[in-house]
Order: C-alpha cells, then sequence, then structure tokens
C-alpha cells in the first residue's frame, strides 16, 4: 500500500467514518461497511484500488441484492473467491488524496445500496419479496426532505449539539464547497412516516436537521422550512446559543453566502430512509446509534419503552422523557454538571443485577440493552410464562394504592424521617422489568436515592453514613488513580442494593464492614485493575449475600468476614484514610 501511509489511513477512517471498526496491515487495509454483516461487508483499499468486500456467511442475499439494484457504470462486479463478492471502483488511484476520494466516492454509491439491503433484514435475514415492508431509502436534496411536514416524537432527545458538533459539520460542507465537489453527502436521515397525523417523525437525524434549519435561517433563506417543536428546556438554551455560533462562523468563513446557501441546495445530500411501521423505525434507529459513538447504550432504552407506553397520554410520555433527559443533565448542588443516567446504568444498575446473579460484571453496552427490556402489559400483549402473573398483580397493586388515602395502607420508607414522593416503594433493582411508565418510575427511583446518598452530601439525610464517606472514599487524590475509582464504585452499588432492601437501618448497620470487604482490594494490590473488581470470585458473594438476605441478621455474614480481613490482611499499598477503617498501626508490614 505505497499510495496511502497508516496514519493518513487512520486519520482518515475515524474522521470520516466515526465508529466504524477500521484494520491496517497485511498488504491492505479497510473500514466497515453497514451493520448487518460486521467486518465482513468493508471498503478495502487493495492492489491500488478500492473495493466494496462481501465475505464471511450469509453473503449470497445481499450480493443477489447489488446484482438487482446496482447500476453504477464506475463500479464493476468481480469474482474473486465468490462471483460479485467484490465490487470494484474502476479508478487508477497514485497518491493518498486519491485513495481516500474513492473511499468516499465508493460509500456514496454504495451507502444507499447497503441501507436499502439492510432495511429489509431481520437477523441477517432477507425477507422475501411477498412480504409486506414499505421501507425506501435513497438520495435526497435539501428541498425534498425539507419540504416534508417533519415532526420530533416524544421520544427523542433534546437538542444538544455543542460547538464541535457545529463547526464539525459547517467545516466539512465548507471544504467540500472549496474543493471544487460536485456532491458532498451529510448522512443518512432516518423518518417514520405517520399517516394518520399525515407528518415525517424523525426517528434519527435531528441533530443535523436542527443545525441545517438555524444554518439556512443565519444565510438568509426565506423559503419554507419545517416548523418543529421542541419539548425540552435544553434544546431551547442550544438552539439559540448555536444559532451565534453559526452567525460567527458565517462572518468569519463565507464571504458570499448566497454562493454558500445555492451550494447547500444543490449539492449537499442525505440518505433518506423512510419506513411506514413504526416498530422498523424503532430497530433502524438502534441499529444506527448502535454502531456510532453519539449516543451512549442507554439512550437506546428510552425510544423503547415510550413506545411500550400505547395506552398512556402524550403528557405521560412527555413527563416521563423530561424525568429522563433532567437525569441526563443533572446540575449538582456544586454547579457541576453530571449524567447520572450513565452513573446508574454503566454501575448501581447493570453491574449490580449481574454480580447478584453470581456472575462477573463489566461494563454496559449496547449489547447489554436486554437486561432492562422487560413485558408489555396490555390487551395486545398476553403473559407467556406464570411466573410474569407477579407482574401483573404489582401493576395492579400500584393502581389500587395511587387511588387510595396513603394512610390507609402503611407503605415501609427507605429513609428513616421518610421518602420523596418520585420513590416508588415497589421498585426494586434486581426486579423484573414492566415496560413503559413503570420502567420510568423504576429509574426516576433510583435517580433519586444516587441523588441523595451520594451526591447531596451536605443534606441532614444518613449524615453519619455521607461523613464516613467523604472520609474515607473520597479522601485526597481519590480521582487522580483509577483503580480507587473501581474499588470505590462497587462499594456505592453494594451500598445501594442494602439500602434498595433494608433501607436507611441496613445501611447504618453494615457500611462499615461492607467497607472492609470491598476496599481490601485496595490495600492489598500495588495496582487494582478493573477485572479484579469486576470478577465473579472477588466480588458477586457480596451482592449475592445482601440480595439472598431476609432481615438485618442476615447482613451480619459481612461483619464476620470484615473482622477475619482485618485480622489477616496484608498491605501492600498504604494508603491512611483506607487503612484506618481496618485500625491498622503505621507498622502493617506483617500478617497478623
Amino acid at each position: 500500500m505505497y499510495n496511502i501511509t497508516k496514519e493518513e489511513f487512520v486519520q482518515f477512517a475515524e474522521s470520516e467514518f466515526p465508529g466504524s471498526p477500521y484494520y491496517w496491515g497485511n498488504g491492505y487495509c479497510y473500514i466497515q461497511a453497514g451493520t448487518c454483516l460486521g467486518q465482513y461487508l468493508h471498503y478495502e483499499y487493495n492492489a491500488d484500488k478500492v473495493h466494496l468486500d462481501i465475505e464471511g456467511g450469509n453473503w449470497r442475499p445481499l450480493r443477489d441484492y447489488l446484482r438487482k439494484n446496482l447500476k453504477d457504470p464506475s463500479i464493476t462486479g468481480n469474482h474473486w473467491g465468490r462471483y460479485d463478492c467484490r465490487w470494484t471502483l474502476e479508478r487508477s488511484l497514485d497518491s493518498s488524496e486519491e485513495v481516500m476520494e474513492a473511499f468516499r466516492t465508493i460509500r456514496y454509491i454504495m451507502e444507499p445500496h447497503i441501507l436499502g439491503f439492510e432495511s429489509q433484514c431481520f437477523e441477517n435475514t432477507l425477507i422475501s419479496e411477498n412480504d409486506e415492508f414499505p421501507i425506501d431509502a435513497h438520495y435526497v436534496y435539501f428541498d425534498e426532505l425539507f419540504n416534508k411536514d417533519l415532526a420530533i416524537p416524544e421520544y427523542q432527545r433534546p437538542y444538544r449539539w455543542c460547538e464541535k458538533n457545529v463547526f464539525q459539520l459547517l467545516n466539512d460542507i465548507n471544504n467540500s464547497l472549496s474543493e471544487g465537489k460536485r456532491h458532498y453527502l451529510i448522512g443518512s436521515i432516518i423518518l417514520h412516516e405517520d399517516c394518520e397525523k399525515s407528518v415525517f417523525n424523525i426517528v434519527d437525524g435531528q441533530q443535523r436537521i436542527t443545525t441545517l434549519i438555524l444554518l439556512m435561517k443565519c444565510l438568509g433563506y426565506t423559503g419554507t422550512l419545517p416548523e418543529l417543536k421542541y419539548n425540552h428546556t435544553d434544546s431551547f438554551y442550544n438552539i439559540c446559543h448555536n444559532s451565534d455560533v453559526i452567525e460567527s462562523w458565517l462572518g468569519l468563513n463565507v464571504p458570499n453566502r448566497q454562493i454558500f446557501l445555492a451550494y447547500l441546495f444543490n449539492s449537499c445530500q442525505f440518505v433518506q430512509i423512510t419506513v411506514k411501521k413504526l416498530s422498523e423505525a424503532f430497530q433502524m434507529f438502534e441499529s444506527q446509534n448502535g454502531r456510532g459513538k453519539e449516543l451512549e447504550p442507554y439512550n437506546l432504552l428510552k425510544a423503547y419503552h415510550i413506545r411500550a407506553m400505547v395506552s398512556n397520554s402524550r403528557e405521560d410520555k412527555i413527563i416521563c422523557d423530561t424525568r429522563w433527559e433532567n437525569a441526563a443533565m443533572y446540575l449538582s448542588p456544586q454547579g457541576n454538571r453530571k449524567d447520572i443516567l450513565k452513573q446508574l446504568f454503566d454501575e448501581q444498575l447493570y453491574r449490580t443485577r449481574v454480580w447478584s446473579r453470581g456472575d462477573g460484571a463489566y461494563t454496559f453496552t449496547k449489547n447489554d440493552v436486554e437486561e432492562f427490556k422487560g413485558l408489555t402489559l396490555g390487551k395486545a400483549n398476553s403473559l407467556e410464562f406464570a411466573y410474569q402473573n407477579f407482574l401483573l398483580q404489582k401493576d395492579m397493586a400500584c393502581q389500587l394504592l395511587h387511588s387510595l388515602n396513603p394512610n390507609i395502607f402503611k407503605i415501609k420508607n427507605r429513609f428513616l424521617h421518610g421518602d420523596p414522593d418520585n420513590l416508588d416503594p415497589f421498585s426494586f433493582i434486581n426486579q423484573m422489568i414492566l415496560n413503559g411508565k413503570s420502567f420510568f418510575d423504576y429509574i426516576e427511583t433510583y435517580v433519586e436515592i444516587y441523588k441523595r446518598i451520594f451526591l447531596e452530601l451536605e443534606t441532614s439525610q444518613m449524615t453519619l453514613f455521607k461523613e464516613f464517606y467523604r472520609q474515607h472514599c473520597l479522601y485526597g487524590g481519590f480521582d487522580s488513580r483509577v483503580g480507587d475509582g473501581y474499588v470505590r464504585q462497587v462499594y456505592k452499588s453494594a451500598i445501594m442494593l442494602v439500602f434498595d432492601r433494608f433501607g436507611e437501618r441496613g445501611v447504618y448497620h453494615i457500611y462499615k464492614s461492607i467497607y472492609k470487604c470491598v476496599y481490601r482490594f485496595r490495600l492489598e494490590n500495588k495496582q487494582v485493575r478493573y477485572k479484579t473488581m469486576a470478577n465473579a470470585s472477588n466480588v458477586s458473594w457480596i451482592f449475592t449475600t445482601i440480595n439472598n438476605a431476609k432481615n438485618l441478621s442476615d447482613l451480619n455474614t459481612f461483619k464476620v468476614k470484615a473482622h477475619r480481613i482485618s485480622e489477616t490482611i496484608k498491605v501492600v499499598y498504604d494508603l491512611a484514610p483506607v487503612r484506618e477503617v481496618f485500625k491498622l498501626g503505621s507498622e502493617y508490614d506483617t500478617v497478623k
């Protein structure tokens, strides 16, 4: 590969194919194309040409699809292992710039066909021609996209593009114009055609569409633009801020705004994917966003559970969505922004549920979202197994209790001086998931618990524990060593599970003993690794013990274990705020 270096290729792949896996070595390099075949479908630079290669198993459906639909004369199908499984861009490449431009060109030609194929796939199986699957994927220009009656559905996130995102889009368009390119592909847009309301819901692409509408207004465009309605205050703030950002950027970079506006309309394109079934819209939303870097894995769950709120009003959906987004952008008492949802899903919910089953718990990814998908109750959904009857019973009991005077039944609170209204007394971390509003109540409960225990440290609730936590978990330098963070997260998750089952009383009964069972790894290891604190043999016994306990006396196992640890621990890494809890003196170099 004499025409492009590894450094040039890596920089190009990461900037122009963000989130797509790539490979360099052994005389060729490639970038993954699409999602249905993983890295077996990729754009490859090999033998001084750029190709689309179809490899691995289940190759025939895509090969047949391309044979039928691909008509571009610049792409030829070649015999390479299998007939027409290598599609080559017939262009000589004499420099790194030409190689990179060839990657752009072949993607421009092939991506609509790949997306069209993938829109007909369920688990890598091509839908037969007789099946009804009304999905369309093709290139559109600005006027065709923006002349539609576009709408932002309730499940969408707020408009939150930062200056970096805006600058990236504007600079890419401007560079394409400066280089004289006839076409610039902005990306794909997924729309759900709601025939009942005669609108096209934006399933994926809201951030780009909003930014481009702001851009056209700043350029002085006087034609018709979509009148999008936003449900979040964050959206309004970012719209106003980014409008100023765009105006400033135009003043510095665009001497002729009419030329720039004309380029937008005449040369900039989208791959528009339109679906008529909402289920397919969500499936494509998850597929598109699951391969990129923009969405956290938990965001794939919001759309899923709002979709399950079939019998709820639009107002209910907006309330659930607002609570969700407020947690994602929580402003702490110290004025710092924190994504509590990321914290909870990564640590206190996902890993706790896995550890409580006795397994090792590692990083929460998009492949793990099924952990938080459960049963949908309603006329269209019937129970499949007897154990699910409990969810129906719980749902009916919640509805009944919420309609009655709260003094009739004595619900046990978790906090000693009473729980806030947004703590669901029937939610438990390890519960079976009930889809829809119940899931949002479940998440809201643990958002509130996490805030009150670990973020609002100056409040009067659980003051003794908070003082201990500040002194022995948030000690000086606690955030400068990654290993300390791994230990602290396990401790926080264990405390959350104790509080979940036994409330404030349970935490006070056992928090120092659990500390010793967890923080022993900080003293016993010079370097604490992630896998050490994720390993089932090291940690899961703590969570299974808590989860199986029926009363406080069942938790005394931790006191016995903690005493033994203090008696036998050999300190390898001295950390005074941790060592103090074990009541160890300054001389600790021998096993006691």
